[in-house]
């Protein structure tokens, strides 16, 4: 498709326009997208009016300070890999906050148990679609249900693992307060999960039957015109992820931690004539430069920032949206509503299929392919975009958007993040629910690249008991430069998650037909498989956990005692 004419469409007024977006859904993404808007779907004349009045609706909230407060404050970047500081106090604020569950989870006294000696641990959940996003789920439950989960500080998540946590955190799963949120987003998976996004029919009879059809399509595509309004052209995975977030059922402006990924080509990093010209032998500089191996640059959003680590460069969460330019912002937008991203999950998926037919056409050849993407990322204002003043550097800054997408092409775990030397976090729970995990062969070559990229030494310390192998990751001094190197240990509890005969020897998460990642329908007797075998082999691993816990526990306790001498 023409890039001009894709930036150029936009969920704003009536029909015409909707019926545009859904028939190019329908064209691209022929796979997943299988329906097309039929005339008479339409004909609840609420929905209609809905959408016409769209833009209205947008335009009369943009400025309401009640809604956006901040849109009166300003945003620059924050050029540090520390920690923000509202970060460093919720760390501090956690440890004293989950002291007495983590004594109970141990089993010892509280006050047997000093805050600086509780492990910094955190839970991460792998991408899958919709499986992962119930598996991630009913892991949490199980681990909630031993006393675990209230004993973590960071929840990490892409892709699917990325849209429980969205939920995690609405109303979704709070509306029932005498149930945990985490059992009442099972119940809620098991009642609501009846119909695809890929069912036009079903969107809008859901639209239509809502209390307030108004609010809804708002809710679900108001997101959509306030990127445009931001200065930030739209796309069709833009549309995708308004989808995946109709209604609220899986969009949400802040959650613990999400992880997305710009794709670094520097064969494509080139400056123009005017720009060069201001760079000192730039055509050397630009030899050496594209010479450099293309890679994912990884960017995390937080309830306090969004950023990567690479360049640094971070802004206030509330300012994603924003165009920046020499590191301050240069227009007063709310928001931008993070769920939009969900889309670049789709690309990541799309990837997985011709990454094989991209290595036998040869370099050349790949870099003609890739610089016309079948499927186009979602583009959103770069806040590096001339960071520094001329001359300028070569790379991402250059650049006003960033074409972001799910950093599961890069991982299908949000190790590096995690791994972020200034969170010096101990222990990793990873739940892995991606759907070749049987063969290893992923996961093998994922965890390859990470160590090398991040300078970490793996060593399997047990992998005896299938369900949760114990692996060391210690810092070797030895990086590409991409990104920071390693500083600190950590232990990673891997958890794949793989058929148990106590539940069903034939029921194969990773080739059952209704756990494809393109499926977005399961009944309640499939949610209620799904979540029995992750609560098995959550019990048939766990032990492993809690040796792992207590050990650091004891070690980081004797430190102290001792002065620091180990």
């Amino acid at each position: 498709m023409d890039a001009r004419i894709t930036n150029e469409v936009y969920l704003g007024i009536g029909y015409q326009n909707l019926r545009t977006w859904f028939t190019q859904l329908g064209t691209h993404i022929n796979n997943t997208i299988k329906s097309f808007v039929p005339e008479n779907i339409l004909n609840d004349s609420r929905v209609v009016s809905a959408f016409d009045d769209l833009d209205e609706i947008v335009n009369s909230k943009i400025r309401d300070v009640r809604l956006h407060p901040e849109i009166e404050w300003d945003a620059s970047v924050r050029r540090s890999n520390e920690l923000c500081d509202e970060e460093k106090q919720f760390v501090r604020d956690r440890k004293n906050h989950i002291r007495e569950s983590f004594a109970k989870y141990i089993g010892v006294d509280v006050s047997e148990v000093h805050p600086d000696d509780i492990p910094t641990i955190g839970f991460m959940g792998s991408g899958g679609g919709f499986r992962a996003m119930i598996v991630v789920t009913a892991y949490f439950a199980a681990m909630k249900d031993c006393g675990l989960y209230e004993c973590g500080t960071y929840v990490s998540g892409l892709s699917g693992s990325c849209w429980n946590l969205a939920q995690l955190y609405t109303s979704i799963a709070r509306n029932n307060p005498q149930n945990h949120p985490l059992d009442e987003l099972l119940n809620f998976y098991k009642t609501k999960l009846t119909h695809s996004i890929t069912n036009i029919r079903g969107v809008f009879k859901e639209l239509a039957h809502s209390g307030n059809p108004k609010t809804a399509v708002e809710l679900a595509f108001g997101g959509l015109h306030q990127k445009k309004l931001g200065g930030a052209p739209a796309n069709i995975m833009d549309l995708y992820g308004a989808l995946l977030g109709k209604e609220n059922i899986l969009m949400v402006e802040k959650i613990f931690y999400r992880f997305i990924a710009y794709h670094v080509r520097p064969w494509k990093d080139g400056l123009d004539a005017k720009e060069a010209a201001l760079v000192d032998n730039y055509a050397q500089v630009w030899e050496e430069y594209q010479k450099l191996d293309d890679h994912y640059q990884w960017y995390e959003a937080t309830p306090y920032e969004f950023g990567t680590e690479e360049i640094p460069a971070y802004i206030p969460t509330w300012a994603f949206g924003r165009k920046f330019e020499h590191g301050k912002d240069v227009n007063r937008v709310p928001e931008q509503n993070i769920g939009l991203m969900i889309g670049g999950w789709a690309k990541k998926e799309f990837k997985r299929l011709y990454d094989d037919a991209m290595e036998k056409m040869g370099e050349q050849k790949q870099r003609i392919f890739e610089g016309h993407q079948p499927v186009p990322s979602p583009e959103n204002n770069n806040f590096t975009y001339r960071l520094d003043h001329p001359p300028y550097k070569l790379g991402i800054t250059n650049s006003p958007y960033l074409k972001l997408m799910d950093a599961g092409v890069s991982n299908d775990s949000p190790v590096y993040p995690m791994s972020r030397p200034a969170r010096k976090i101990e222990i990793v729970i990873g739940f892995d629910c991606s759907s070749v995990i049987v063969g290893r062969e992923l996961f093998e070559k994922e965890q390859k690249e990470f160590c090398a990229i991040r300078g970490f030494e793996r060593n399997a310390r047990d992998t005896t008991n299938k369900y949760c192998e114990i692996h060391d990751y210690t810092p070797n001094g030895k990086t590409n430069n991409y990104c920071p190197p390693a500083e600190h240990p950590f232990t990673l509890c891997y958890f794949p998650y793989l058929p148990n005969d106590k539940v069903d020897p034939k029921f194969v998460p990773a080739t059952e037909k209704f756990m494809a990642f393109n499926n977005f329908v399961y009944t309640t007797e499939q949610v209620d498989k799904t979540v029995q075998l992750a609560r098995q082999n959550w019990d048939d691993g766990h032990q492993k956990v809690k040796d792992v816990i207590i050990d650091v526990w004891k070690k980081k306790k004797a430190a102290r005692l001792s002065g620091g001498k180990k």
